[in-house]
C-alpha cells in the first residue's frame, strides 16, 4: 500500500525589504535643498531694501538738486477778453520753426554708500513765429474780442526753475529782453501755476501785418536723471549732446540719427508735423490744452552697470549654485568611496547662499564688478577648502572647485548679456544635465535597494 505524498511545505515569509537607503538620502538632500532657499528670502529683503534707500537718495536729490526735467517749446501769448468784456484768456501761437541745442553736464551725487546721476543742461532755442490772419485769430477768439497785442508775452515752461543764472535771456526780432517770473506780472495767480518764465517783448507784438519775427531763448536748468523736451512748431529739429556712454532716448518720438561712444553721445531729431494748429486759446497761462500734442523727446542718463538691478538677477540664479553643489557632492558619493553627511550638504548649501549677500555688501562701496568677484572668491575658497576637508581627497576638491568656479564665470557673462542671456542660459543648462546624464549612466542605481 503506498504512501500518500506529505502536503507541501508552507514558504517562509519573505524578510521586509530594508529601506532604500539612497532614496532616503535624496529625500532628504531635497528637503535640504529647500531649506537652503528658504534661507535665502531674508537675503533678496536685505537687497530690495538697499535698493529702496537707492531709491529714497535720488528722491531726495530731485528735491534739492533738481527733478526730472520736461522744457516745453517757447510760445508766443496774446492775452484777450470775450466779448462780454468780463473774462480774461489767452490766445497762444505756436512757432512755425524751431531749434533746440542742449547740452548736458551729468555728475554723480553721493551720500554715504549711496548715488544718483545729476545734470545740469543748457539749453538753446532759436526759431520763428508768423503772425496769424484776422480771420483766424476771430475764428479762434470770436467777433467782438479784445486783442491786447501790446501785453504779448513770451512764454516757456519747465518742470522745475533751478539752475538759472543771470545770462539766461531771451530775444524778441534781435532786441534782448529778460525772463521775468510769472508772478511778477499782474496777473492771477491761479493763472501762474508752475513754473514759467516770461519774455515781454519791448515794442509789444503786432498783428498780421508784421510777418514773422525771429525770436531766441536760453536756459539754464538742474535735473535728476532724465531729461525731456516738448517741440511745438511745424518744422522744429532738437539736438542733445551729453559726455555719457549710455544713454536710454525716450519719448514718442525716437532720434532722427545718433551717435553713441565708449565717452559721449549726440541724438537729433527733426518733426515736420502740419496736425498741430498754429494756435489755440486758454483760460489760463500756464494751461496747456489738448489740441496741442507736440513729439515728446528726451534722453535717459542710465547708469554704465545697473548695480542694483545686476544683484537681483545674480541673486535669482541663487539656485543654480545650490543645486550644482549638491549634484556634485552626489556625484563625489556615487563616483567614489567618500561619503557625505547630510549635514555637511546643508552647511555647504549656507556657504553658498551667503553670495548674494556679500555681492551687495561689496559692490555698493567698490561698484558691480569688484563686489561680484570678491564675493565670488569668499564663497569658492571657503566651499571649496570645505570640500577637501570632508572628502579628504584632493581630486574631488579640485572638481568642485571647477565646477563651481566656472559656473561664476559663466554666470557673470551671463548677466551681461542683455540680448541672448535666455538662449545662451538654456543651451547650458540642457549641456550640463547632459554632462550629468553621461557621467552617472554607468551608476546601479539598484544597488542597496535590497
Amino acid at each position: 500500500m503506498s504512501t500518500p505524498p506529505e502536503p507541501p511545505m508552507p514558504n517562509p515569509a519573505a524578510p521586509p525589504r530594508p529601506p532604500d537607503r539612497r532614496s532616503l538620502k535624496v529625500g532628504q538632500i531635497a528637503l535640504l535643498l529647500l531649506a537652503t532657499l528658504a534661507a535665502g528670502w531674508p537675503i533678496s529683503a536685505i537687497i530690495g531694501d538697499r535698493e529702496a534707500r537707492q531709491g529714497g537718495l535720488r528722491a531726495d536729490f530731485m528735491k534739492s538738486w533738481g527733478p526730472d526735467q520736461t522744457v516745453q517749446a517757447p510760445v508766443l501769448v496774446v492775452p484777450y477778453v470775450d466779448a462780454s468784456g468780463l473774462s480774461r484768456h489767452y490766445l497762444k501761437i505756436a512757432p512755425e520753426t524751431l531749434s533746440t541745442k542742449v547740452e548736458l553736464v551729468p555728475e554723480r551725487k553721493a551720500r554715504g554708500l549711496f548715488s544718483a546721476t545729476v545734470y545740469t543742461a543748457s539749453v538753446e532755442m532759436a526759431g520763428t513765429f508768423s503772425m496769424p490772419s484776422q480771420s483766424n485769430v476771430e475764428a479762434r477768439v470770436g467777433k467782438g474780442a479784445t486783442i491786447l497785442w501790446k501785453d504779448s508775452l513770451l512764454l516757456l515752461q519747465a518742470s522745475d526753475l533751478a539752475g538759472m543764472t543771470a545770462g539766461d535771456h531771451a530775444a524778441w526780432d534781435g532786441a534782448a529782453v529778460a525772463w521775468r517770473n510769472c508772478g511778477e506780472l499782474d496777473i492771477l495767480a491761479e493763472e501762474c501755476r508752475g513754473a514759467l518764465l516770461v519774455a515781454k517783448p519791448p515794442m509789444g507784438v503786432l498783428p498780421a501785418t508784421a510777418g514773422k519775427t525771429p525770436f531766441q531763448a536760453t536756459v539754464t536748468l538742474r535735473g535728476t536723471g532724465s531729461f525731456r523736451h516738448v517741440l511745438i512748431g511745424r518744422k522744429a529739429e532738437a539736438v542733445v549732446t551729453a559726455p555719457w556712454p549710455t544713454p536710454s532716448f525716450v519719448g514718442t518720438a525716437l532720434p532722427t540719427d545718433s551717435t553713441v561712444t565708449d565717452a559721449a553721445f549726440e541724438a537729433r531729431w527733426r518733426s515736420v508735423d502740419y496736425a498741430q494748429p498754429p494756435l489755440w486759446t486758454s483760460s489760463r497761462l500756464s494751461e496747456t490744452s489738448t489740441e496741442m500734442r507736440g513729439p515728446s523727446v528726451g534722453v535717459d542718463l542710465l547708469e554704465a552697470v545697473p548695480t542694483y538691478r545686476m544683484i537681483h538677477r545674480a541673486s535669482k540664479y541663487g539656485i543654480l549654485f545650490v543645486v550644482l553643489s549638491f549634484t556634485v557632492y552626489g556625484l563625489i558619493e556615487l563616483l567614489s568611496v567618500a561619503r557625505i553627511h547630510t549635514i555637511q550638504y546643508g552647511l555647504l548649501g549656507v556657504s553658498v547662499t551667503l553670495f548674494p549677500l556679500l555681492l551687495v555688501s561689496f559692490a555698493e562701496p567698490l561698484g558691480y564688478a569688484a563686489g561680484y568677484w570678491i564675493g565670488a572668491a569668499f564663497v569658492l575658497t571657503q566651499a571649496s577648502l570645505y570640500t577637501a576637508a570632508v572628502t579628504r581627497r584632493m581630486v574631488p576638491a579640485a572638481i568642485f572647485a571647477t565646477a563651481l568656479g566656472g559656473l561664476f564665470g559663466f554666470l557673470y557673462v551671463l548677466l551681461s548679456l542683455e540680448t541672448y542671456s535666455l538662449l545662451v542660459g538654456s543651451v547650458a543648462l540642457f549641456l550640463v544635465l547632459s554632462a550629468v546624464m553621461a557621467v552617472t549612466q554607468r551608476v546601479d542605481w539598484r544597488v542597496g535597494e535590497g
